[in-house]
């Protein structure tokens, strides 16, 4: 089981630190940064002048910030020259050879537990959670409108977030706080806010009553026999002969917890965010459900819930005009990626009818393209065809309370009304 210590870079020193572009770097991966909103203008001219720039982080190997979409896709697409399985994220880890995170292996490893894993998510599977999908969110929407003024994050996307993450695990509704409570402290691990970072004990203790939690679940579908659920489907899925260990379900158990919890519900509250900022296309979603699908990729690329994931160089390269050597880190950054004027056309715009150019919000493509972006995209369709048609005023009344983290884009607070007379 690979679950890291906490190894927090809580500073950042860059290679010739008195350069306005190392401070433009040290600015996008300082978490304090992000208190105030993301640092659009540093990425910006980190793209414009130095997409491949060379950062020192304290007691970690040297890295390289990289800022423009094609070199984010092109290390995406490349696990021979950049692995993930020695960690994905500032922490350092050496993954299992038996491990089934997805996120931290390689082909072929990789392609095999891949292939097992989506048994778990065919069109079927996914397709089967719509109609519990739109009751929660038709939920929602009575629950916001009784209150006429709420905090979106709790009251629209936390609760969206995780009521369909315990549906897609077969957790029932008694046990679906607790599952939110464990996902919160094992995510918060690299998260910088004091709010959320856990202690090396609570990250343990919600590490181990989450695996015993998950072999419960096992259990009783062994005992009891199969649901019509996702971790069901797991359970029985084989390719050549093997299956998942009780290990790998726990694992995967976790991930998708994780990033089920984390990933929408920032998506959900940055979204309900710039759809306040432009009534106009809030009044669109309303009135017009065909705009919807366009809709639910902008508000992927605006959002980018996840800002950067990091690879480890295998072999000596040479990117953007500058030889890395192996050992070495790139850290590809998904929401400089998601701003880049040579691919997006008014790419500092919200724009719901925006055609998607490719954006980077589910990894960049490649191997490790995110394994639940069609659920995710289930998700957020569902809940604007029933949030903006039904509460066509909905508006944030004050500023929002930004997630303290380089590596979320969170929003942790957001007063919002209905806007109801």
């Amino acid at each position: 089981m690979n679950i890291p210590k906490p190894n927090l870079v809580s500073s950042l020193a860059t290679e010739h630190s008195g350069s306005a572009l190392d401070l433009d770097a040290a600015a996008v991966l300082d978490p304090d940064t992000y208190v105030t909103g993301a640092p659009f203008e540093a990425l910006a001219r980190l793209r414009a002048e130095s997409p491949v720039h060379p950062v020192s982080l304290p007691g970690l190997p040297k890295s390289w910030l990289l800022t423009r979409h094609t070199d984010v896709r092109t290390v995406s697409r490349d696990t021979e020259t950049f692995t993930s399985s020695r960690g994905n994220t500032l922490v350092e880890v050496e993954m299992s050879p038996t491990s089934a995170m997805l996120p931290g292996i390689d082909p072929p490893r990789h392609v095999q537990v891949r292939k097992l894993i989506n048994q778990g998510f065919t069109a079927r599977n996914v397709t089967r959670l719509e109609p519990h999908m739109r009751k929660v969110a038709r939920d929602i929407v009575a629950n916001i409108t009784e209150k006429g003024e709420f905090d979106a994050v709790p009251d629209i996307s936390a609760e969206m977030s995780l009521q369909v993450i315990a549906d897609v695990l077969g957790v029932p509704p008694e046990d679906r706080m607790d599952v939110f409570r464990w996902s919160n402290a094992i995510g918060s691990l690299g998260i910088e806010d004091p709010d959320y970072a856990p202690t090396p004990e609570a990250l343990g203790q919600a590490s181990a009553e989450m695996f015993r939690y998950c072999a419960e679940l096992v259990e009783d579908r062994r005992k009891h026999g199969l649901k019509d659920d996702i971790l069901s489907a797991l359970l029985v899925a084989e390719v050549d002969g093997e299956k998942l260990n009780r290990d790998q379900l726990n694992e995967f158990f976790l991930l998708l917890a994780i990033a089920g919890n984390e990933t929408t519900r920032n998506t959900l509250s940055h979204g309900i965010l710039a759809l306040s900022e432009h009534p106009e296309q809030r009044a669109l979603l309303a009135r017009d459900p065909s705009a919807i699908p366009r809709a639910v990729e902008e508000l992927l690329r605006w959002s980018t819930p996840v800002m950067h994931f990091r690879r480890t160089v295998t072999t000596d390269v040479e990117l953007g005009g500058h030889h890395i050597p192996a050992g070495d880190w790139v850290l590809i950054h998904y929401l400089s990626a998601n701003r880049d004027e040579d691919v997006f056309e008014r790419a500092d715009e919200f724009d719901v009818t925006r055609e998607d150019a490719g954006h980077a919000a589910f990894g960049g493509g490649g191997t490790h393209f995110c394994l639940g972006a069609q659920l995710a995209r289930l998700e957020l369709r569902v809940l604007l065809e029933e949030l903006y048609p039904n509460v066509p005023g909905l508006a944030v009344t004050g500023a929002p309370d930004r997630l303290r983290s380089s590596f979320f884009h969170g929003i942790k607070r957001l007063p919002c009304t209905t806007g109801a007379a």
